[in-house]
């Protein structure tokens, strides 16, 4: 919960270090007393909701409380162990940072001496920046919503966004590096640095210290386990904790048989049967809430990764701020039986992508919620014959 008191003294004392006019003592009595999970709420209501104060005067506010108070706020302090969730997006950081310097002094000495420009390993590498915010925006995310933090994730996501697009069209001018003024490379590259540069910052002194301030270390633990299915941008080893991951499963009743369609089935046969189809199923309910998710591959396989963190997530957090207007459109539609269904199909490496959306209502016409579904497409454009009859391994 937001004291905003709180954010009337932080606002204050801002504007003066803003204006070189720091009055140390008044910082001394009004800050050094307030619970740093204060202070972080209240920074991040001024920055990312009030749009106040730029990230150098916040850093500058973090400096002098580090000096007066000897916490090391924008320090991990929650675990030495480099392979702990929070040092390894720490250190891919600092990974990314080498990286875009050399390719600046690549791109420099080719401008300057017309060397030859080698740093497509360098580039690939940096492409993994994809990994590094997918697993802020798919895992981390969802806690801090748990904890009534959203507006900060939003304005985070659409910069994540932002650095994507740019890394994106670099990585295509790169390739008409022969056909294209060097200028416009050069003028990409410093865009995606700079950009990248703040996103460091936020997550350095905004994102990551919240983090500590309110997360367990069981969430932690999720975090861990989950985050394989989205990958890393350096080597990572194995996290050593005392707590272990465990999976929620409830033994699933196989002695009840429900009706269900025509005929009857267990819960655990209905589980079985639902993971058994070669779709992705994902079901959102009436509340807009994620609910449900089947399991038919690891999610690392899956062409919609989802992970157990974001079930009980809002619909409306589950989307990047460009595509949610137009996927909230679809789901109004589908509510309101403007459509009966919508659909969208793309290729995705070796994959045919068909998804499917579309609207449930019970047998009293109540509005319950929306199923997707999505299936690879491919093989259907590979049968080897017009036709099969014979039921043989295929």
């Amino acid at each position: 919960m937001i004291n905003f008191e709180t954010v009337l003294q932080l606002k204050s004392i801002l504007k003066q270090i803003e204006d070189g006019e720091l009055d140390i003592d008044l910082f001394e009595s009004v800050v050094v007393p307030m619970e740093t999970k204060e202070i972080l709420l209240s920074l991040i209501q001024i920055h990312y909701t009030e749009h106040l104060f730029k990230m150098e005067t916040i850093i500058e506010f973090m400096d002098v409380y580090e000096k007066l108070t000897d916490i090391k706020i924008s320090s991990i302090y929650v675990s030495l162990d480099d392979e702990h969730p929070l040092n390894v997006f720490s250190r891919e950081n600092e990974h990314f940072i080498s990286l875009l310097d050399t390719i600046e002094q690549a791109l420099l000495k080719y401008k300057s001496e017309g060397t030859a420009l080698n740093i497509s390993d360098e580039m690939k590498q940096l492409g993994h920046l994809y990994r590094h915010y997918n697993r802020k925006e798919k895992l981390y995310f969802p806690i801090l919503e748990r904890h009534q933090v959203y507006t900060m994730n939003r304005k985070l996501w659409e910069q994540d966004d932002d650095i994507k697009a740019l890394y994106s069209t670099l990585k295509k001018r790169l390739l008409k590096l022969d056909e294209i003024e060097f200028r416009h490379i050069e003028k990409c590259f410093n865009e995606l640095k700079s950009l990248f540069i703040s996103m460091m910052q936020q997550e350095t002194y905004l994102f990551i210290p919240l983090v500590q301030a309110l997360f367990s270390e069981q969430d932690y633990i999720n975090i861990d386990h989950e985050s394989d299915a989205f990958g890393f941008a350096i080597k990572k080893g194995i996290w050593q904790t005392e707590l272990k991951y465990v999976k929620n499963i409830e033994s699933l009743d196989d002695s009840v048989n429900l009706r269900m369609g025509g005929g009857f089935l267990t819960v655990k046969e209905a589980n079985l049967i639902l993971n058994q189809l070669p779709l992705e199923l994902t079901f959102i309910d009436k509340r807009g809430l994620f609910k449900y998710f089947n399991e038919i591959t690891e999610a690392k396989d899956m062409m919609f990764i989802r992970t157990p963190l974001s079930i009980g997530r809002a619909v409306a957090n589950c989307h990047p701020p460009k595509s949610l207007p137009k996927m909230m459109q679809v789901l109004r539609n589908l509510k309101e039986r403007k459509s009966e269904k919508e659909v969208m199909w793309f290729k995705k490496g070796n994959e045919y992508i068909y998804v499917t959306y579309t609207a449930v209502f019970d047998e009293h016409d109540e509005y319950m919620g929306i199923l997707e579904y999505v299936q690879d497409i491919q093989p259907f454009f590979e049968l080897p014959t017009q036709v099969k009859r014979d039921v043989t391994k295929y």
